[in-house]
């Protein structure tokens, strides 16, 4: 038991040293688009590390692309825009009904300059300038996005012993609804 124990603490300083990120999901179904935007961000600091954002837009609800060609002509070019761009990812997935569009901006390993260019005038550059989560937030609820709140809480470091079966097992997870046991 003293080698599990050891393991433990040798694993448990070994993740301490990392600064600790969270996230928040905020979401928007408006004209036929729904938007999801999940932040990465280390909350002491008030930091924005990541954003992630996914629109779903059905082609139904699409006023000027309302058939997949029709959002393919429209969309493409604008995609265009965002290839190339060191921190920036995004690609469009064109279904049947409906397309689903990703686009990740990593703040913390990004080009500026180019950047600015598709992010708009209003874009500054987080090596200089902190992206704030409480700015970020207030703006977005302005702007009619609702906070999803995730029913799933963080367990940092679980540790588990079987007496019946004498086995250990040391667990990182996420859970829902209760607990769950790893017993493996």
């Amino acid at each position: 038991m003293s080698i599990a124990m050891l393991f433990v603490v040798v694993l448990a300083t070994a993740c301490s040293g990392k600064e600790e990120t969270t996230t928040k999901t905020f979401v928007l179904d408006k004209n036929g688009i729904k938007t999801t935007i999940t932040y990465t961000y280390i909350e002491k600091d008030d930091k924005v590390l990541k954003q992630n954002t996914q629109n779903v837009g059905v082609y139904a609800q699409l006023p000027k692309a309302n058939s997949k060609e029709a959002a393919q002509k429209l969309l493409d070019p604008v995609a265009k825009n965002y290839q190339g761009i060191k921190g920036i990812k995004q690609s469009i997935d064109y279904q049947d009904d409906k397309f689903i569009e990703d686009l990740e901006i990593d703040y913390t390993d990004i080009d500026f300059e180019k950047a600015k260019k598709i992010l708009g005038p209003n874009f500054q550059d987080p090596a200089k300038v902190k992206v704030s989560m409480k700015k970020t937030e207030e703006g977005l609820i302005k702007l009619g996005y609702t906070e999803q709140k995730n029913n799933y809480k963080k367990a940092v470091l679980y540790y588990f012993s079987a007496q019946t079966t004498k086995k250990f097992c040391l667990c990182f997870f996420y859970f829902k609804k209760g607990y769950e046991v790893c017993n493996k």
